[in-house]
């Protein structure tokens, strides 16, 4: 048996920010997490869920590439882009299989984003 994804991380120098960025974009449920103030826990609606971790300095590259199922490429990277911030790669077909795109968050996180055929 496979070992599943349970957590995802995400590094922000702003909570308050990511917070609001990831909601509105995937209506992810983020909420404190009790005892601290340096990272927030979100939901999904399915798993995996995960935290978002304030840390000083968010360097590109240092995160962890995760997918994100979405209904419409275009409409999401332009979502983001819409609240600050960039996409890093335009929707690209996987022959056989769906499309995916990259985007970038307010600190330089890159998420991607996948829709199956």
């Amino acid at each position: 048996m496979g070992h599943p994804i349970v957590h995802i991380e995400i590094s922000t120098t702003d909570l308050s920010k990511a917070q609001k960025f990831y909601s509105q974009l995937f209506n992810w449920k983020i909420t404190g997490w009790e005892g601290s103030s340096d990272y927030l826990m979100f939901e999904t609606g399915k798993e995996p869920g995960g935290g978002i971790q304030k840390v000083d300095k968010v360097r590109p590259g240092d995160g962890v590439l995760i997918y994100v199922l979405v209904e419409d490429i275009e409409k999401t990277l332009n979502k983001a882009k819409e609240l600050g911030g960039k996409i890093v790669k335009e929707k690209t077909e996987i022959p056989n299989v769906g499309w995916f795109g990259l985007l970038a968050d307010l600190d330089g996180n890159t998420i991607g984003i996948f829709k199956g055929k």
